[in-house]
Order: C-alpha cells, then structure tokens, then sequence
C-alpha cells in the first residue's frame, strides 16, 4: 500500500475509438500571442503575449472527445488547440524559454501525464 495519491488513480485506459493519429509533420514558431475576444465574458488566456506555436499535421483527423488533445514536447504538455481543418492543428505553448531543445515530441489526451503518440520529431526551436 501506498501514500501516493497518484497510484491509487491510474491514468485511465484509452476508450474505443478514441485512439490518436500519427503525427506526419510538426512546425514550430515564435508568435505574439492575442487572446480571443468573447462578448459576454473575458478569456483566461494570456494576452499580447511572446509564444510558441506549432502546427501539426495528421493523418487522420483527431477524435472528438471531452478532454481534448495534448502536445507533449519534453516534460512541457501543451493543452490549447485549434483545428485549422480535419488534419491540421495549431497548440499554443505560453511558456517559450521552458522549452527544452532537443525534447521529443508526442501526442496525448489532456488527462495522461504521457504521449499515446510517440513521434520522430524534437524540437529543435523557433
């Protein structure tokens, strides 16, 4: 038996369908970061901020989930995401100089502290 909070609560096991794609290509920039604009209330994200972008192709689109994709890159896990369409999509990475260079690239699901998709990228910077 254990005190660890975290071993009694196992990462829970990929449901049906919900299996993640193979990662075909992984481009990283340094953007000036503006948070959406919302008409009934403000955004929780950072605004007019230096960030990491990347933009990630597919080969497939991701499944459609409650919890949403995650980039993994090194120990940093990257949770905002946009579509740019069914095999594209962009995270942003709020905390550029975290970055650690060299670090491989996965692909997650925002609940699991690892990648489901381990890919041949690393980040080699901006």
């Amino acid at each position: 038996m254990t005190n660890d909070p975290e071993a009694s609560h196992p990462s829970p096991a990929p449901r049906p369908g919900s299996a993640l794609p193979d990662v075909l290509a992984v481009e990283a920039r340094l953007i000036r970061y503006r948070a959406p604009r919302h008409r009934h209330f403000p955004s929780a994200l950072p605004d007019d901020v230096e960030a990491v972008e990347f933009l990630v192709e597919t080969d497939a689109p991701i499944p459609r989930r409650a919890l949403g994709p995650a980039l993994h890159v090194g120990s940093a896990v990257l949770t905002e995401v946009t579509a740019v369409d069914p095999t594209h999509y962009r995270f942003v990475g709020f905390a550029p100089g975290a970055l650690e260079p060299g670090a491989r690239i996965g692909l997650g699901w925002t609940d699991h502290r690892e990648p489901e998709r381990t890919t041949a990228f690393r980040f080699e910077g901006y």
